[in-house]
């Protein structure tokens, strides 16, 4: 149709002509019309196949442009990525990773779902996201762990407290003292209380919050002390508040949960990149 001729064509396809003769009597036999008319100006193609070529090219066009999206998919130029976290990393670290992430993957569209960890294990089970971040130790039940980092729980007090002058917070210097606490379900909680009931220390119990950020905000506003995450972001984010190293140290981790079996090239490449992050990072930031 290009050329004009059979011989022209199996000069371009470096084949034999007889070759090209038998390879366009065999697709005239499978479609089952006339093809080409033999003129004294050469091979004339007929109308049917003129149509039929207008076909081709268009299935040609198609299979290039699924050749292009699979280069895009591979190079990370074009997908989605579902990640859920809690409200501490959601509202902390990991908005600052995946921005970095984007930086360098900016055809990528990143959906974050922040919840409960239960609530986030049952999103994780049901493919509603690909990769959760979350405290560790957590019952993940199928789902791949992967460790990222582990550092002491801390003391946060307003800036002006007369604790602020110790270099280190012993169980002992918060007796009578008043303190904000997380929920009773929360893993911290049952650290911290385990800790002080074993010591035989008696806490003031003023205020219980569901979230860092609320924790962190009664703080501030000198309604007491709290012991809370490493991580949390609103050790650095306010000069009302400051901390000091609890000895002995309750170790809080942080770690991504997966389903490696299932796991997508953006979800592989996300996981590599937090990883990384974190092998380079002191606290996580």
């Amino acid at each position: 149709m290009l050329l004009g001729s059979m011989t022209r064509a199996a000069d371009f396809l470096q084949i034999s002509q007889p070759a090209v003769s038998r390879l366009m009597a065999d697709l005239q036999a499978a479609v089952g019309f006339v093809l080409f008319r033999r003129t004294r100006h050469g091979m004339v193609p007929t109308v049917d196949a003129e149509r039929f070529q207008r076909e081709v090219q268009r299935v040609f066009s198609g299979l290039e442009e699924l050749e292009r999206q699979a280069m895009a998919i591979r190079d990370l130029e074009i997908g989605e990525l579902k990640i859920c976290t809690i409200s501490l990393y959601g509202n902390g670290i990991l908005p600052g990773i995946i921005a970095r992430f984007l930086q360098q993957n900016p055809g990528l569209n990143v959906i974050l779902e922040i919840d409960t960890h239960d609530r986030l294990i049952d999103w994780l089970n049901a493919r509603r996201c690909e990769i959760g971040l979350v405290s560790l130790p957590a019952f993940s039940g199928n789902l791949v762990v992967h460790r990222l980092a582990a550092q002491p729980a801390v003391c946060v007090m307003p800036s002006s407290h007369p604790l602020a002058t110790k270099p280190l917070i012993h169980p002992k210097d918060l007796e009578g003292v008043p303190f904000i606490s997380f929920p009773r379900e929360s893993a911290t909680r049952f650290q911290v209380d385990t800790l002080f009931e074993r010591e035989g220390i008696e806490r003031v119990m003023k205020v219980e919050a569901g979230s860092h950020e609320a924790v962190c905000n009664f703080v501030a506003e000198g309604v007491g002390v709290a012991i809370i995450s490493p991580f949390s972001p609103h050790l650095r984010d306010s000069p009302a508040l400051t901390s000091r190293p609890f000895h002995p140290a309750l170790v809080r981790e942080v770690g991504l949960l997966t389903r490696d079996e299932t796991q997508s090239l953006p979800g592989q490449r996300f996981v590599e990149f937090v990883m990384e992050h974190f092998r380079n990072s002191v606290d996580g930031r």
